[in-house]
């Protein structure tokens, strides 16, 4: 099954924007509406330069850049299940590589506003099932970010 927000809590999450935020309006949250497709994240709207953490523990399955789209990105499948996508980061900021082990609390990189980004901020999915694997999903990481930032 699926950790509920407060098992995840329980599980010592760490809160994966370390500095002052947001959650933004409607157009932020997951679902909205993207064109032809939906957000399949949650906005945290934060200033340039503020660092991204990793909430669990895990593996780095991948960093990347998506032009169009996420901008430069970063992957992690955790301990617990879930894999974990932090787009738009600043560039030059990755201070993690494909296939390294991390803490929860690690350092993944600075928010910035790469790719198809109008403002600094992490889009943040979380997935079920794989990252892109068959039958992997995204589900609504705003429950998770909200119990994460109160803990």
């Amino acid at each position: 099954g699926v950790p509920t927000p407060a098992q995840t809590v329980a599980m010592g999450a760490v809160f994966p924007v370390a500095g002052p935020h947001n959650f933004g309006g409607p157009e932020d949250r997951y679902g909205a509406p993207r064109g032809t497709h939906i957000h399949e994240g949650q906005d945290v709207l934060t200033a340039e330069g503020t660092p991204v953490l990793a909430p669990f523990a895990g593996t780095i399955s991948s960093t990347n850049y998506q032009a169009g789209g996420a901008g430069y990105y970063v992957v992690e499948h955790t301990a617990v299940g879930f894999d974990l996508m932090f787009a738009h980061c600043q560039a030059g900021t990755f201070a993690v590589a494909s296939e390294q082990s991390v803490a929860a609390g690690a350092l993944l990189c600075h928010a910035g506003q790469t790719g198809d980004a109008t403002a600094p901020h992490l889009h943040f999915e979380m997935w079920v099932g794989g990252w892109w694997a068959p039958g992997g999903h995204t589900i609504d990481p705003l429950p998770y970010l909200e119990a994460w930032e109160h803990a």
